[in-house]
């Protein structure tokens, strides 16, 4: 047998078994065969170099406006869409691309908030630039970090539109109701546009669609897998109040949780171990922060967390027995 085949090869047996048109795009190339934890590290350093590029700008110019702030913003983003469409297989010019890339969104971020002095405006239009970025940016990687944070900022505009902004003094007092129409009208969207792009799949990934759609499916599944840290970033901070309190906000680790797993439903279905590892810390996340936020006995905690192992086994078994079907 042959142990490997080339991507004409490939793209022949795919239209021969009628998966693809014989007019489709050709396949797309390999990557760089990079493991995905060294894009993680990667990733990190670029979002470190990114800072220290944005602190060393402000030093140097010293912005005093909105205007000067935004114009230093777009010129990074511009410099890092260069860097990446001169040299796409150059990990040094890759990594400078990105460090530019976060300092120029950071600048525009500050740019935005320096404007409207609102973190709901900010939100907003820090979501509406990270659409662009990812329609934009030419690098697979900076359209997965562009669909998370529009994830992100989505949420978060949602949050601070609806209950303001967050206070370090006192948990918000949330009703049930609100609780969880608040989580599906940010999470639905997201969860929906997932659906479709991983049903539709076949379509999209023989069209030029697939630079844009595979991607932000990457980051829509991360972004899933991380869902309530996202809409309360400091909710999983507040377990040290030991004041008594009705705040619903206690559900959405919860329904996080059942997110993450939905999100690795997915990632299984791509054949994404990494992903399917990011969706399992995350849903042992949301269910950790779910144990300290909720004002309840530690009998009851322990009968929800014993429900909670129980669906999962079940959904394990149905995964298990969709694999054997298949």
């Amino acid at each position: 047998m042959k142990g490997a085949i080339s991507v004409a090869e490939l793209r022949n047996e795919l239209v021969r078994r009628g998966l693809i048109e014989p007019s489709a795009d050709d396949v797309p190339g390999t990557p760089d065969g990079r493991p995905w934890f060294i894009g993680i590290v990667l990733g990190a350093s670029g979002w470190l170099a990114g800072v220290c590029v944005l602190v060393f700008l402000g030093t140097l110019f010293k912005p005093d406006s909105a205007a000067v702030i935004a114009v230093i913003g777009l010129s990074l983003l511009v410099a890092a869409f260069a860097l990446y469409a001169a040299d796409r297989g150059s990990q040094f010019f890759d990594q400078f691309a990105l460090a530019l890339s976060i300092a120029g969104q950071l600048a525009m971020v500050w740019a935005a908030y320096d404007a409207t002095d609102s973190d709901t405006a900010t939100a907003a239009l820090t979501c509406a630039m990270q659409v662009v970025l990812l329609l934009a940016m030419p690098n697979p990687f900076a359209k997965t970090i562009a669909a998370f944070f529009t994830c992100c900022a989505w949420a978060l505009t949602v949050r601070f539109g609806w209950w303001g902004s967050i206070s370090y003094d006192a948990v918000r007092q949330v009703a049930l109701t609100p609780a969880l129409i608040g989580w599906f009208i940010v999470w639905l969207p997201i969860i929906g546009t997932t659906h479709a792009l991983i049903d539709n799949e076949r379509r999209w990934m023989s069209s030029p669609a697939r630079r844009i759609a595979r991607p932000a499916l990457t980051g829509l599944l991360i972004s899933l897998s991380l869902a309530t840290w996202i809409s309360e970033p400091l909710g999983s901070l507040m377990f040290w109040n030991d004041q008594p309190q009705t705040n619903w906000l206690a559900l959405w680790p919860l329904l996080g949780a059942a997110g993450a797993l939905l999100a690795a439903v997915y990632a299984f279905r791509l054949r994404s171990r990494a992903l399917i590892g990011i969706a399992s810390v995350g849903a042992l996340l949301h269910v950790g922060q779910f144990y300290y936020l909720l004002g309840l006995s530690l009998l009851t905690k322990s009968c929800i967390m014993v429900s909670v192992g129980v669906l999962a086994l079940l959904a394990a078994m149905r995964l298990q027995r969709q694999e054997v079907a298949t």
